[in-house]
């Protein structure tokens, strides 16, 4: 079984044609989610399409609760959607995930895509390169992946959320100080 959903479960975004910086308006419903919105964690935007374009490229929509990793620069950070974002679509820098939820859980996930194994196999194509870049998608849809229950999943995300949450005070506490 997959950790992705069957459909739909990985997409890489549109090609840079489809987003040109002469396409997007001043006002619109409809925002451009970019690589910056992984790699903080923050899901402000920039730029804004018009209805018609959202609708063409509406295969690449992001839902809350879809991952999204940069996938240029700085590659692999990455992000769950959260509740709340405009209706909009992602450009090329992005790859969106969509996962299984009855296999693997959603701080499950974040932590093992986060993690140096699945960063370096994410990378693993070009070693010694000044320059990361990702694997071709074809072959991180073809990738074998062992995780446990979902139970187990459960509990070690909960265990690396209080960590994060202990980690994020200590340096709270170490600014007021």
């Amino acid at each position: 079984m997959s950790i992705l959903k069957n459909t739909d479960g990985i997409r890489r975004g549109p090609f840079g044609s489809s987003l040109k910086k002469s396409i997007f308006v001043q006002k619109s419903a409809y925002a451009v989610y970019e690589q910056q919105n992984a790699i903080y964690n923050e899901y402000s935007t920039r730029y804004r399409i018009t209805k018609e374009k959202y609708e063409e490229l509406r295969k690449f929509e992001l839902h809350s609760g879809d991952f999204i990793m940069s996938g240029a620069g700085t590659v692999g950070k990455i992000s769950e959607v959260p509740d709340g974002i405009s209706k909009g679509v992602f450009n090329q820098a992005l790859i969106r995930f969509r996962i299984n939820e009855n296999i693997v859980d959603r701080k499950y996930f974040l932590v093992f895509m986060r993690g140096n194994i699945m960063q370096k196999k994410l990378t693993e194509t070009n070693p010694g390169s000044a320059i990361k870049n990702l694997v071709p998608m074809k072959d991180v849809k073809n990738y074998v992946i062992y995780i446990s229950k979902i139970e187990e999943q459960r509990r070690i995300g909960k265990i690396v959320n209080l960590l994060n949450d202990l980690i994020a005070a200590n340096e709270r506490t170490k600014k007021i100080a």
